[in-house]
């Protein structure tokens, strides 16, 4: 290898490839760093029985002299006594020793049975030892079904953006006859697609027999999909003494259900590699014609089809105790090559939120500029990045849903403000254009900084406007 050659290796581009392999297939071979945590998790002294409640009155046992004695009555073991009623002790729950047995917890779960019973007047609302649940009954006064809710037993549930409330309704033969979502912090574009996905159908006549059971998680909400079918399974897991075994003849010890890629995924692998792989080619990104068909495919499949731009939470989720999918962990190698390969391509050209921002500055006639820099805008930006991976990673999970592009391409207009901020947003990009990928989105500001370790010293400096081809963004060069 001549002198030249070693000159103009790329050492950084191939360290970091090196780093990034490793880690791959570190936790492909372990498992996230993390112990998944349970979506139901009690302290020990917020069990049931950890804060026993005396109910009743003690005895406590006579002494007479030096001797210890029973002897209540003067004729003790001569005559027969006077018969007393036992003295009874028990331990009653309440809202100091089980968060799920609140007054506003029962108010809740009557309510939301009765919202799906076939007879609401006759859903009763009944206490186990852990959880309230519903029993409804038909006009004959037979016992049909039972309705169960994770309300207030969830703190730890691993969605997108945190808790998530489901409701139950298990039959008298011990199967599940529906799932539906109650409450959370989802995007509901996300919790759109899984209920038009037919995701809750999947468990429908699922026997609770104590076996392990697999569903088809949606694509674009991989992380609501698991998050709902663990919380299935440790709503199971929680109600399987009781009330489950006192009123259906089933065994639900072992009971699981996972949610896994289904087959298409390796179909959506191909379509985003094919977007990555046409950016490539110089022809592409330097004819107008073809980089405004690429963005608009890109809008088209990953942002309304999908809904499944890639966000830097990806990156914190091994740590968090969140596995990837297939298409997670493909789409996540893709994103990170584009970065140390060839400057951050994904920003530059495949994310669909950016790209909706490019179309908007070709067509707005105007155009604001800021009285600030980039580089200031680049600071702005990487204090929120540090802000948002601390407090993800300290356990404030809800923070993952700072991203506006899911309420953009799931088009909630009346169910979602959400939709409207992010839109808001997109129409000031097209003003000051790439506002949000300059100043405010964690995810670019994490693959430009991969993708500046990347470039050599002597490729560093002004590179190519991260915009289509004769559009500038700012007045300074945008790092690439």
């Amino acid at each position: 290898m001549s002198a030249a050659s070693k000159l103009h290796f790329p050492w950084q581009k191939t360290g970091l490839t090196a780093l990034a392999v490793a880690a791959y297939a570190f936790f492909w071979l372990n498992g996230p760093l993390q112990e998944p945590q349970p979506v139901f998790e009690f302290q020990e002294h917020m069990s049931g029985f950890a804060e026993p409640i005396r109910f009743g009155e003690e005895t406590r046992t006579s002494r007479f002299g030096m001797t210890a004695a029973r002897e209540e009555h003067p004729y003790y073991r001569i005559m027969t006594a006077k018969q007393r009623s036992p003295r009874l002790f028990a331990v009653i729950g309440d809202t100091r020793t089980n968060p799920g047995l609140g007054a506003d917890v029962a108010a809740m779960v009557l309510s939301g049975a009765k919202a799906v019973a076939a007879n609401p007047d006759n859903a009763v609302l009944k206490t186990a030892l852990d959880m309230y649940y519903v029993e409804e009954r038909d006009t004959a006064g037979n016992l049909v079904q039972l309705h169960m809710e994770n309300t207030g037993l969830n703190k730890n549930v691993k969605g997108y953006a945190g808790p998530i409330d489901i409701g139950m309704i298990v039959g008298m033969d011990g199967k599940i006859r529906s799932i539906r979502h109650l409450r959370s912090m989802e995007t509901t574009s996300y919790l759109a697609d899984i209920e038009k996905a037919g995701f809750y159908a999947q468990f429908e006549n699922m026997p609770l027999d104590g076996k392990s059971y697999e569903v088809d998680f949606v694509s674009g909400a991989s992380l609501t999909s698991e998050g709902i079918a663990r919380s299935v399974s440790k709503l199971v897991s929680i109600a399987r003494e009781s009330p489950l075994e006192v009123y259906v003849d089933t065994q639900a010890t072992g009971f699981d259900v996972k949610a896994v890629p289904p087959r298409t995924w390796i179909l959506h692998a191909i379509l985003i590699a094919a977007l990555f792989a046409g950016v490539r080619f110089r022809r592409v990104r330097q004819s107008r014609r073809l980089s405004l068909a690429l963005a608009v495919s890109s809008i088209v499949y990953l942002g309304f089809y999908a809904n499944n731009s890639f966000t830097y939470v990806t990156y914190l989720q091994p740590f968090l105790g969140t596995g990837w999918s297939y298409l997670l962990g493909a789409y996540a190698a893709m994103v990170l090559a584009g970065a140390i390969w060839d400057g951050n391509s994904y920003c530059r050209h495949v994310c669909p939120y950016g790209n909706v921002q490019r179309l908007l500055t070709r067509i707005m006639p105007f155009r604001g500029k800021l009285p600030v820099s980039n580089r200031i805008l680049g600071g702005l930006r990487w204090a929120i990045t540090i802000a948002l991976c601390i407090g993800i990673i300290s356990g404030l999970r809800d923070w993952a849903s700072y991203e506006l592009f899911p309420d953009l391409f799931g088009i909630e207009i009346l169910d979602s403000m959400w939709f409207w901020l992010s839109l808001a947003v997109v129409m000031a990009s097209a003003y000051y254009p790439m506002l949000w990928c300059r100043m405010l989105c964690p995810t670019g500001a994490i693959l430009d900084g991969v993708a500046s370790v990347a470039r050599t010293r002597k490729a560093r400096g002004p590179v190519q406007s991260p915009a289509f081809a004769g559009i500038p963004v700012t007045t300074e060069q945008a790092p690439g």
